[in-house]
């Protein structure tokens, strides 16, 4: 057992050593603020279903963007709750905001790439921004993102918000998200490279230029993904342009879930589709999780806790350092591992219940794994 939590220490140290290169050198998309001498007209495009609770919020913060050519149009994605009535208000108050009620998704699409391949066919503008309704942007982040454009030349711009934490569960369970993304990609490395393999995005703030959006096919291409953002962005590199992830702490925040039902709705429909539905590579994910994250806490309680101190020291730094600077928290890397514990338990009950309905479900819509949208 101590060689075991030897090894473990040893995988910590690459893991802090990328939490630390992602957090200094980012990218973040509020470090780009050199706006192009025209800047492009920017498409704000929302698909929204059952989001009254957010869509006003929403609307508020991009009514005050400094950004100076851009529109807004919210599709009502068959919602039936407040959603379309609230965007009217918005519509009669700001001429740049419009309100299209979207059809049923036709068979072999999901909802939400169905939702957004309508607005992008309604769309004029040069750079097409897709954006959740629960993200809170800045009054700079469009600026920030067209900034962003200029800066790398790049064919897509991608932001992972800020995510903004309502309620003991969320607090608990969300930072995984980040967890994963920070302690295992390199986000200066996937404009740098050209494959595929090393291509990420986040479907709560996308950008593409239109030429580039149509370049790859668009939302058609990916219309039966449920995790579309991150094919989204393989297509972009297939098609030879460049991918930019930054992280968006300070331009952009997202308000995902309140309460333990609405975090476990939602990871329940992304963790496992983020492995391809893939048993056996996500079950090693979850043991690797449990082994790294978790079994060296646990072991504090043993007579082998001096071998776990470096192990637990390394996950408090790295989860700190993470807290700090994606705006999570000292308490979320207090309670880390069982952060995690919750996050595992969540991956296994996706995996059952995908092999138990062969589906997930999300907002309303049954989506068949890997097949057709309901």
């Amino acid at each position: 057992m101590e060689l075991l939590l030897t090894g473990i220490t040893l995988l910590l140290v690459p893991i802090f050593l990328l939490v630390l290169v992602n957090m200094t050198a980012g990218p973040f998309l509020r470090s780009f603020t050199s706006l192009p001498r025209i800047p492009p007209d920017i498409s704000v495009l929302v698909p929204a279903r059952n989001e009254e609770r957010n869509i006003g919020i929403l609307l508020d913060h991009l009514r005050k963007q400094d950004y100076p050519s851009f529109t807004v149009t919210i599709l009502d994605d068959r919602s039936d709750d407040g959603t379309a009535d609230i965007v009217r208000v918005h519509c009669h108050a700001d001429a740049r905001i419009r309100l299209l009620h979207g059809e049923d998704p036709p068979e072999g699409w999901t909802g939400k790439n169905w939702a957004c391949h309508q607005l992008s066919r309604s769309a004029a503008g040069d750079i097409l921004l897709f954006v959740d309704a629960d993200v809170r942007p800045s009054p700079h982040a469009l600026s920030h993102t067209a900034a962003a454009f200029a800066a790398h030349d790049a064919a897509a711009v991608s932001a992972f918000p800020r995510q903004l934490l309502h309620g003991f569960a969320a607090r608990l369970i969300v930072p995984i998200m980040d967890v994963i993304l920070y302690a295992f990609l390199p986000l200066p490395l996937v404009h740098r490279t050209r494959r595929p393999s090393l291509a990420a995005a986040n479907g709560q703030w996308i950008a593409f230029r239109r030429t580039a959006y149509d370049r790859i096919g668009g939302h058609a291409a990916v219309r039966d993904e449920i995790v579309e953002d991150i094919a989204l962005a393989r297509r972009v590199k297939v098609h030879g342009g460049t991918m930019l992830l930054t992280a968006g702490a300070g331009s952009v925040a997202c308000g995902m879930y309140e309460g333990f039902a609405e975090v476990r709705e939602g990871f329940s429909k992304n963790f496992f589709a983020a492995f391809g539905f893939n048993p056996i590579a996500f079950s090693i994910a979850l043991l690797f999780m449990l082994a790294v994250f978790v079994l060296p806490y646990v072991m504090l309680f043993t007579p082998l806790w001096l071998a776990a101190l470096p192990a637990v020291g390394l996950n408090l730094l790295f989860r700190l350092l993470l807290s700090w600077r994606a705006g999570h928290g000292p308490l979320t890397a207090l309670l880390h591992p069982l952060g995690v514990l919750g996050a595992v338990f969540i991956g296994i009950e996706a995996m059952l219940h995908r092999y138990r309905r062969g589906a997930v479900v999300w907002k309303g819509r049954r989506i068949p794994v890997g097949g057709k949208g309901e």
